[in-house]
C-alpha cells in the first residue's frame, strides 16, 4: 500500500487549484463572448441513458483507482465520499448560487436544489452498490449501463415526488434579471463559486492520483478526462448536440465551451497536484486494479 504525506507545499497547491479553476471558467467566458451561443437541447431518454452511464462509468473508475483505504471504508462513508464528490464537481450549490445571482430569486433557487441533490445521492447509493461487480473492462460497461437505467428510474421518482413542493413554491421563481455579458458582480460570483468545482476536481486526485498508471503526460491527461466525465459533460457534447436546432457539428462547438472548461480543470489540477501534492513513499505506482 502507498504511504501518502501532507502536501508537499499546501500554500501553492491552494493557490494554484484556485487559478486552475479561474482559468477553466475564463475558457468558458471568452468563448461566450466570441460570439458561441448557450446550449440547448431536448435528447431522448436513450441519450441521456448513455451519457448517465459515461458519468457512472468514471465514478466506477475512482472507486476501482480509490486503493485499499479507501476500500477498507464502509459503505455510508464511502457513499458520502462519492456524493461529496459529484456534487461538488457538478456545481450543485453553484447552480443554485448563481440562478439567485442572476434571478434575485432566491427563495426559489435554493428549494431548487433539493432535487439535484436528491439525484446525486440516488446515484452516489447505487454506484457505491454495484461498484462490487465491475471486474475489467467489459463489466464495467455493462454495470454502467445497468446502474445509469436503475438511476434513472430512481430519479424520474424523486422528480415525481418533488414536484408537489416545487409548484407549491413556483411563486417565487424569478425571470433572470441580467443577461451575458454580465455584470461585475454576477461575474465575481461565478469565478468565486468556480471553487466548487475545483474541490470536487481536487477530491478525484485525492483519490486516485497515486494509482493511476502510465507517464505524467498520460496522468494529466486521465485526470482531465475523468474530471470532465464526472461532471457529464462529455457524453452530452457529441451526443446531445444531435438533438438541437442546430447542425450537429455546431452544437458540438456550443457544448464545448463546458467540455474545454472542465477537461482544463482537470489537467490544471492534476498539474499542480502534481507539481505541490502530497509526496507519494513509494518507489512505484500501484498498477491500475481495472487491467
Amino acid at each position: 500500500m502507498l504511504a501518502i504525506t501532507a502536501p508537499r507545499q499546501p500554500l501553492l497547491l491552494a493557490a494554484s487549484l484556485v487559478l486552475a479553476g479561474a482559468i477553466a471558467l475564463t475558457i468558458h467566458v471568452a468563448m461566450l463572448a466570441a460570439g458561441i451561443p448557450f446550449p440547448l437541447s431536448q435528447p431522448p431518454a436513450w441519450a441521456r441513458w448513455l451519457n448517465l452511464s459515461l458519468a457512472i462509468g468514471a465514478v466506477f473508475v475512482v472507486l476501482r483507482l480509490a486503493g485499499p483505504d479507501f476500500a477498507r471504508r464502509g459503505f455510508q462513508a464511502r457513499t458520502l465520499i462519492v456524493f461529496a464528490l459529484l456534487l461538488t464537481i457538478r456545481e450543485t450549490a453553484r447552480a443554485g448560487i448563481m440562478s439567485g445571482v442572476v434571478t434575485t430569486g432566491w427563495a426559489y433557487s435554493a428549494i431548487g436544489l433539493i432535487e439535484p441533490v436528491a439525484k446525486v445521492l440516488i446515484q452516489s447509493v447505487l454506484c457505491v452498490a454495484a461498484v462490487r461487480w465491475v471486474r475489467g473492462g467489459v463489466s464495467l460497461v455493462v454495470v454502467a449501463l445497468a446502474t445509469a437505467a436503475l438511476c434513472m428510474g430512481g430519479q424520474a421518482l424523486a422528480g415525481m415526488a418533488l414536484a408537489p413542493l416545487m409548484e407549491q413554491f413556483a411563486s417565487f421563481a424569478r425571470p433572470a434579471q441580467y443577461v451575458f455579458p454580465y455584470p461585475f458582480h454576477v461575474t465575481l460570483a461565478a469565478y468565486l463559486t468556480m471553487l466548487e468545482p475545483v474541490i470536487g476536481a481536487t477530491l478525484v486526485l485525492a483519490l486516485v492520483w497515486q494509482r493511476l498508471p502510465g507517464t505524467k503526460i498520460a496522468r494529466l491527461l486521465t485526470a482531465a478526462l475523468l474530471v470532465a466525465l464526472l461532471k457529464g459533460i462529455v457524453g452530452v457534447t457529441f451526443v446531445f448536440s444531435f438533438f438541437m436546432k442546430q447542425p450537429p457539428l455546431e452544437g458540438m462547438l456550443s457544448y464545448s465551451q463546458f467540455l474545454f472548461e472542465f477537461l482544463a480543470l482537470g489537467f490544471l489540477a492534476a498539474l499542480a497536484w502534481d507539481a505541490f501534492g502530497p509526496a507519494v513513499k513509494a518507489q512505484t505506482r500501484a498498477p491500475s486494479s481495472l487491467s
